[in-house]
């Protein structure tokens, strides 16, 4: 099976929450590449992306990346790890566990340098924090 065939099944309101939430976040920032939430195991669940930018990759790597700061977070022994940031000179990425109790999710937001990465990360984990709330109907 190709990983673009593979489905992932979220409870409808969980999707369009992680919809909204990219929606927002996109609002929020003028030098976004792109914004993807995905699956623990690597699979797109929702993304808002510039042309040419390859979700299904940015989602695997996003996974194997949180799991290498997982790892040395805990070989290190400095404990849990909270998000795994990578500065490079065209931008930034910061990727964040979303430790949702119906799925854990991985958010992933790809930025150009005219970010400051402070805000990147604040807005980022606000969009963590508005996931994780309690789903209404």
């Amino acid at each position: 099976m190709n990983t673009e065939d593979k489905v992932i099944r979220l409870p409808e309101l969980l999707q369009l929450r992680c919809e909204q939430a990219l929606d927002e976040l996109m609002a929020g920032l003028v030098d976004v590449n792109a914004l993807v939430i995905a699956t623990s195991d690597g699979f797109d669940v929702a993304s808002r992306a510039r042309e040419g930018m390859e979700v299904s990759k940015l989602a695997a790597m996003a996974c194997s990346i949180s799991a290498l700061g997982a790892m040395a977070g805990f070989e290190s022994g400095i404990g849990q790890y909270q998000d795994v940031i990578i500065e490079a000179d065209e931008g930034c990425i910061v990727i964040l566990e979303i430790p949702h109790p119906a799925m854990p999710m991985i958010l992933n937001v790809v930025a150009g340098k005219k970010e400051i990465l402070g805000q990147v990360v604040y807005l980022a984990k606000r969009t963590v924090s508005k996931l994780l709330a309690p789903l209404t109907e």
